[in-house]
């Protein structure tokens, strides 16, 4: 069997240890692929950021983001990385606080490459058998065809939630009232699925945070989760099951998910939900369907996907792909009632985001206010639908527009006022804007031309260099007044950013040449 090759990015400020380590290491032999090294702590959070490595090699004493925080900050942007420590005893002292059981292995300098490889031998172990656990060998149990009858039937007799509730308790997956209720489904598309084993893995993952049940059906992983806090906890999950999954299948994924429900009956249509939100993604990743009305019965599924495919294109499509699936859909039938069905969809997406004011006034400028009177040809309607459907892409692109810049705007007002608190972090922005930090993260860079980091860090330093050349406190007092607890660490990153140290700065010393 073919050793696993997990990814490692190697971060420590030491010019010569770092590239000793990465040059001097045999890491495929070892089962690791050195994918990124950083000299300090913020760029190595950007490589995690960019690269998601399985494993995190980083020294504690680092310029401008500690070891220790840089490993709280990875985690919470990439649930399952490993982090190891290679660090002084005495930074291991000053660090203890900070370390937590999820910490790999703590690796004391100076360090001989024969005790690194033997070292990383044992982490790679580890970590082995650590995604091992999550990927059992097939086991018996009911609890699939159980949850495979309420997700893949969509024409069976419904017994009533409190007896569905019951039998899915009875099989295992236990939960209490009031539950919020989502589905998932899980593709790749050349792998194929030991189905038993495959739902094992996924209720292994899913189980530590929800209660879950998988089963799996046309090479897709399908699995019901059951909340009872509201599904906050889902982005994280997700993401650590996105990591899980790719490696069951040894390549990249799709993981569709469906908007949450509240009762049991309305299992099977959030089944559809979930894989035609990888279907029309058609693309690898995590894919949620988003603003559709609840489906009943007697709705056409034709129509059910023009309303995904248009939601999709209309938000986040190009135009070239707005105009080319506009042409197919009108295609398929050619008429008067197609091009209207399609006009009325389009009305009612766009109203829910910019407004009924601006999508009339869109109908006026396209002469389409009134179009079952205005006597155009099908023809001639087909192209003004498509020209109304481009002006609403546009608008909605210059709201999100705005509604980035606005946010960018925000951070920038609270690094400006916040920049003391030492934990003020990518993350904890993100919560207080309730908004991603990996989405938080890509905005900052577009719109505000350089990373959180980057921009909190610049915050910290000039404040601090106001602060000297002003007089009058002590360096520990404007170490804590910039956001750093511990006044030597302060002065190691204020000289990595100025070139000198607070002391020297003050006496009006030049930077180090």
């Amino acid at each position: 069997m073919a050793k696993q090759v997990f990814s490692i990015v190697v971060a420590d400020d030491e010019q010569e240890l770092r590239e000793a380590i990465c040059s001097l290491i045999d890491w495929e032999a070892l089962g690791f692929r050195l994918v990124g090294s950083a000299g300090n702590g913020l760029d190595a959070l950007e490589l995690v950021e960019r690269l998601q490595p399985d494993l995190l090699l980083t020294d504690i004493r680092m310029p401008f983001i500690s070891g220790t925080e840089l490993a709280r900050q990875v985690r919470e942007l990439q649930p399952l990385i490993q982090v190891a420590f290679l660090s002084g005893y005495d930074d291991f002292e000053y660090a203890q606080s900070g370390i937590d059981s999820r910490v790999i292995a703590y690796l004391l300098k100076p360090i001989s490459n024969a005790e690194l490889t033997n070292a990383l031998r044992e982490i790679h172990r580890k970590m082995a058998a650590a995604y091992q656990a999550l990927m059992p060998e097939a086991e018996s149990g009911n609890l699939p065809a159980a949850v495979a009858s309420l997700l893949l039937d969509p024409f069976s007799d419904f017994p009533g939630e409190r007896e569905t509730w019951q039998q899915l308790a009875d099989c295992g997956m236990i939960f209490t009232e009031p539950y919020t209720l989502t589905v998932l489904s899980v593709s790749a598309k050349g792998t194929p699925v030991m189905p038993q084993r495959a739902a094992q893995m996924a209720d292994r993952v899913l189980r530590r945070v929800y209660a879950s049940g998988s089963c799996v059906s046309g090479g897709r992983i399908l699995s019901l989760l059951a909340a009872e806090d509201g599904l906050q906890r889902l982005g994280p999950l997700l993401d650590e099951y996105y990591s899980i999954a790719k490696r069951f299948f040894g390549e990249e994924v799709s993981v569709g998910v469906s908007r949450p429900f509240s009762s049991l009956a309305r299992c099977s249509a959030a089944c559809q939900e979930a894989v035609e939100a990888v279907r029309i993604a058609s693309a690898p990743g995590l894919h949620r369907i988003r603003r559709i009305e609840a489906e009943t019965g007697e709705q056409l599924r034709s129509q059910q996907l023009m309303i995904e495919q248009l939601d999709r294109l209309l938000v986040s499509g190009s135009r070239t792909e707005l105009e080319t699936a506009l042409a197919q859909l009108l295609a398929e039938r050619g008429d008067e009632l197609m091009a209207l069905q399609i006009l009325m969809t389009a009305q009612g997406i766009l109203r829910a985001s910019l407004g009924d004011e601006a999508v009339s006034r869109l109908l006026e400028r396209h002469q389409l206010s009134d179009p079952l009177s205005s006597g155009l040809t099908p023809e001639a309607l087909s192209r003004k639908l498509v020209s109304f459907c481009c002006g609403g892409q546009e608008l909605l692109s210059e709201r999100r527009s705005d509604g980035m810049r606005l946010l960018v705007e925000r951070t920038l007002r609270i690094i400006a006022e916040q920049y003391a608190d030492e934990t003020l972090s990518l993350q904890s922005v993100g919560k207080q804007l309730h908004v991603s930090p990996n989405y938080l993260s890509a905005n900052m860079r577009k719109y505000a031309g350089d990373t959180f980091m980057n921009l909190l860090i610049r915050q910290r330093m000039e404040a601090a260099r106001t602060l000297i050349a002003a007089g009058g406190m002590k360096i520990g007092e404007i170490s804590e007044r910039c956001g750093y607890t511990d006044q030597h660490y302060f002065s190691y990153c204020f000289k990595k950013y100025f070139g000198v140290s607070p002391a020297k700065m003050r006496r009006g010393e030049e930077a180090d040449g």
